[in-house]
């Protein structure tokens, strides 16, 4: 049974440790495939989950750790609880939502939908302010371009931002005129999460070009 449960522990521990490497440094998860013989082996979860463990206890983390494979069976369902936390900035297990979770599947699950009804958004936005599309991404003396206090309020989701950074590109184009550090962390939250979205862009632009033209 330990055996067992060391097992489950680590399966969800390395799935985590290469993600969070990827998020949080120069590791490439889909280079490497999440995997790294020093970096993320049994003894170096040992190592790290040592270091939460006083008196024999064990810590809350290698117990988050151990009920999340349990509770996921594959690799690619651990991926996706992990992205559903980091894409909100959830870095630690200590703070994992599991609502975060459930909203996370049913955007992904219902993907069209939603974004669908945050470029609605958008648009109720350009029509308030007499604005034009472009204007969202235009960065005016040190103010946070409007597109980024759109996903920070929720008025827009992380995935959204990032569909219209792989089609439009406006993040690199943000870097070179904002210097500032709550972007900065957008900016490299968004490089870091769009390799694994998955997108049809011809899809997403028709879409964005039909609400956006819609009187």
């Amino acid at each position: 049974m330990m055996v067992a449960s060391n097992n489950e522990t680590y399966k969800a521990w390395s799935v985590y440790r290469g993600l969070y490497l990827h998020f949080t440094g120069s590791y490439d998860y889909h280079r490497y495939g999440g995997k790294s013989a020093t970096l993320i082996s049994i003894p170096a979860m040992e190592k790290h989950l040592a270091k939460y463990e006083t008196h024999g206890n064990f810590s809350s983390q290698r117990m988050v750790f151990q009920k999340l494979g349990e509770q996921f069976e594959s690799k690619e369902d651990l991926v996706f609880f992990y992205l559903s936390q980091f894409s909100n900035g959830f870095l630690y297990p200590s703070v994992f939502d599991s609502d975060l979770y459930d909203a996370y599947k049913d955007r992904m699950n219902n993907f069209d939908f939603h974004f669908t009804e945050d470029i609605k958004q958008i648009k109720k936005y350009l029509d308030k302010y007499e604005a034009e599309f472009d204007d969202i991404f235009k960065v005016v003396g040190i103010n946070h371009p409007v597109i980024l206090k759109m996903v920070l309020s929720k008025t827009i989701s992380m995935e959204t931002f990032t569909v219209l950074d792989i089609i439009l590109g406006f993040v690199n184009n943000i870097d070179k005129t904002l210097d500032d550090p709550l972007w900065s962390d957008q900016s490299i939250l968004v490089k870091n999460y769009k390799p694994f979205l998955s997108i049809d862009v011809s899809k997403q632009k028709k879409i964005t070009m039909d609400v956006l033209m819609k009187g």
